[in-house]
């Protein structure tokens, strides 16, 4: 039984493996009409992903803030609810911690950055849960009401920076900065690799545990294959789809909040940079899994950390991260097809040779 398993898990890496690699190679494929060879894309690429500890470190920032917007949206998938409103959540957390950073002073350090970090949570939960309200009271799509409160938030948060909280006197529409009891330390000097990365293991490691460990998981997963059987077996579908909805929310807010207080130290319009729909693709081609978030998660992290460096060493448009993940979005959708069509091409090479 445990070979059949093995077996299975690495045909299925296999496939996947396949599938990331013909859309890297599909990637630089394109570079090379550009004109530029695949030496110095991969040259350029390692140079943008570690050629200093300053650049590894950001890589691995990047990635652990993807992995949180991925689980943000795995967890409510996993019960079988649609949480696309990852960036309004994480805006919404951002600005609930530098809130939090910049109007509390003269306390120390283990009091005030526990409660910006609580307050990022609990601003992520609260505004994830009103959707989740609007289904189960008003049985309101949520697709659609998550999407409206992205654009909700962002343009709520806009205002609040631009004219209540905008720091007096700045060209930029931000917050003043925080004092140094609430934020998160560098763990690499000038990157933003902070200490919000202990925040981010243990937040996976819960995750993992809750899902795959508690009575929770157990029926966020039955609520997401069949709703009707949970019912049957004696689920509370509502309650168990608004907590799951709360912790993505949670999740989403702490990713805002780490941005704010170990990046920035204040908050910014545009913090989220679209990081919540990157967490909706990979939570689904993850199959809400989270160590597949995490693997996912750290590619999309290297590609989009290569494709600054062929921009600072080539000229290459940073437009190109965009491209590459939804080539390799696309490739592990159909993954199932390469590994067919693989498999055919090797065999007829086996048989004519």
């Amino acid at each position: 039984m445990k070979s059949e398993q093995t077996r299975r898990f690495l045909t299925q890496a296999g496939k996947f493996s396949w599938a990331v690699l013909l859309a890297l190679l599909l990637g630089v494929l394109l570079l090379r009409v550009d004109g530029f060879s695949p030496g110095e894309v991969l040259s350029a690429a390692e140079w943008g992903i570690a050629s200093s500890d300053y650049r590894m470190a950001n890589t691995i920032a990047r990635m652990t803030i993807i992995v949180l917007a991925a689980l943000a949206a795995a967890v409510p998938f996993s019960a079988g609810v649609w949480n696309i409103g990852g960036d309004g959540q994480l805006v919404m957390g951002a600005f609930a911690a530098a809130f939090v950073g910049f109007t509390i002073t003269g306390v120390p350090i283990w009091v005030h950055l526990p409660l910006a970090i609580l307050a990022a949570m609990l601003g992520g939960a609260a505004w994830a849960a009103i959707p989740a309200l609007l289904r189960l009271k008003f049985d309101a799509n949520e697709i659609v009401t998550t999407i409206m409160m992205n654009y909700l938030a962002v343009l709520f948060t806009d205002y609040l920076v631009n004219y209540p909280f905008r720091e007096p006197g700045s060209p930029s529409a931000q917050t003043v900065l925080m004092p140094e009891s609430a934020t998160l330390p560098k763990l690499v000097s000038m990157s933003n690799l902070n200490a919000g990365l202990f925040l981010i293991i243990a937040a996976f490691l819960v995750i993992v545990f809750l899902i795959r460990g508690t009575v929770w998981g157990y029926e966020w997963r039955v609520l997401g294959s069949n709703e009707h059987f949970g019912r049957y077996g004696g689920v509370k579908d509502d309650r168990m789809r608004f907590l799951s909805m709360c912790v993505g929310g949670a999740l989403a807010g702490l990713a805002g909040g780490i941005l704010v207080l170990g990046v920035y130290h204040r908050f910014l319009i545009n913090i989220s940079g679209g990081v919540g729909f990157n967490g909706v693709l990979i939570a689904l081609i993850a199959a809400n899994s989270p160590i597949l978030v995490m693997v996912i998660s750290a590619i999309f992290a290297l590609v989009q950390s290569g494709v600054v460096g062929m921009e600072g060493k080539l000229g290459v448009a940073v437009e190109l991260s965009d491209i590459l993940q939804s080539s390799i979005i696309l490739m592990v959708i159909v993954r199932e097809k390469l590994w067919s069509l693989l498999k055919t091409i090797f065999r007829r090479r086996k048989t004519e040779a």
